[in-house]
C-alpha cells in the first residue's frame, strides 16, 4: 500500500491554525478573566517588578489578553483560505 502525501497536504495547515486558534483562545480568556492571578504567578516567575509598576503590568496583561483573543480569531479566517 503507497501512502499518497499529497492527499492530506491541507489537513496539517488547517489543524495547526484550529489548534493555535484555540489555545491563543484559552490564553487570551485567562488573561482577561484573571489578570491579578496570572499578575500574581508572572511576578513569582521572573520578578518584572523591577522593570515596571503594577498598574503598567496589569495593563501588560490586559493588552496580551485581548492580542491572543485576535490571533484566535485571525487564526481562524485563516484556515478558510485552505478549504
Amino acid at each position: 500500500m503507497v501512502f499518497e502525501a499529497s492527499r492530506f497536504s491541507a489537513i496539517d495547515p488547517i489543524a495547526s491554525l484550529i489548534v493555535i486558534s484555540f489555545i491563543s483562545f484559552l490564553g487570551g480568556y485567562v488573561f482577561r478573566k484573571w489578570p491579578e492571578k496570572v499578575q500574581e504567578f508572572a511576578l513569582s516567575v521572573d520578578g518584572s517588578l523591577l522593570l515596571m509598576t503594577p498598574e503598567m503590568h496589569r495593563a501588560a496583561i490586559n493588552v496580551c489578553g485581548l492580542g491572543l483573543l485576535a490571533m484566535s480569531g485571525i487564526a481562524l479566517l485563516a484556515t478558510g483560505g485552505f478549504v
